[in-house]
């Protein structure tokens, strides 16, 4: 009777310990593009969708994320993390401004924070590599992308990670891979918003006749995508195509 109290206890505690590990895993995509007001020629454009809804992925021994390559997932082992305070002004303008004249701040990209702020330094033995992060708010981050552009890292539950349709519907095995993994459903997400965007642009010009071309390649990618039948083919030829059509999404948008 002991014998089957003590299983009965320590089944219990395995199950115990294992909700709290899970518990530690924390979610954060990318809900802002902040870009500065800067005269210089823009890469980025205000809440661009090529960076928008990358995925940010931390438990106690890994991290895995989309942010700091062209929407590859690089993984990050046995992490070190030194934190510390700094002024995010002073660095901006140090590390940003182009030339002496130049003054940036956070104000520049219309960034609300209170100064000093947490910089955070993950260093990935693995791969050899530091990630900086900037603490502006509890369970929000800022990382610096471009010269001048910063995304904003905002907290959320993988379940409300969700691709640009509806997952209820899904028939087609590349669409169920989508809808299982939040960093394809990312990248469906951004490639729905880099086209309508291209599309909304060929409208206001009154050009929507010549939008047949980047219709028909956005056919051909749909065609290739559901002739995947793993993750990793999906992870490639989405990635692929999202850097594609981003070269045809214009930077300034009147409307």
């Amino acid at each position: 009777m002991f014998r089957y109290f003590y299983l009965l206890t320590f089944l219990f505690l395995s199950f115990i310990s294992f909700l709290t590990k899970a518990d530690h895993t924390k979610t954060w995509i990318v809900s802002k593009v902040y870009i500065s007001d800067t005269i210089h020629t823009k890469k980025v454009t205000s809440d661009d969708p090529i960076y928008l809804y990358r995925i940010f992925e931390l438990d106690e021994h890994s991290i895995k994320t989309n942010i700091f390559s062209d929407s590859n997932i690089e993984t990050c082992l046995n992490y070190k993390i030194k934190k510390f305070k700094i002024n995010f002004d002073d660095l901006l303008n140090n590390n940003m401004a182009r030339n002496k004249d130049e003054i940036l701040t956070a104000k520049s990209f219309d960034i609300e924070i209170e100064q000093p702020i947490n910089q955070i330094d993950i260093f990935c033995p693995n791969i050899n590599e530091t990630w900086t992060l900037y603490e502006k708010k509890k369970n929000e981050y800022l990382i610096i992308n471009t010269y001048d552009s910063i995304l904003e890292l905002k907290s959320i539950e993988k379940e409300n990670v969700k691709p640009s349709f509806s997952c209820h519907n899904a028939k087609k095995l590349s669409e169920k891979l989508i809808c299982q993994n939040m960093y394809l459903s990312g990248l469906d997400k951004s490639i729905h918003d880099i086209y309508f965007n291209i599309r909304k642009d060929y409208i206001y010009n009154d050009s929507l006749q010549e939008f047949g071309e980047i219709n028909n390649r956005q056919k051909e990618f749909i065609r290739k995508r559901d002739l995947c039948t793993d993750e990793k083919c999906l992870i490639d030829i989405m990635s692929e195509y999202t850097i594609e059509l981003h070269n045809d999404m214009p930077l300034i948008t009147p409307y």
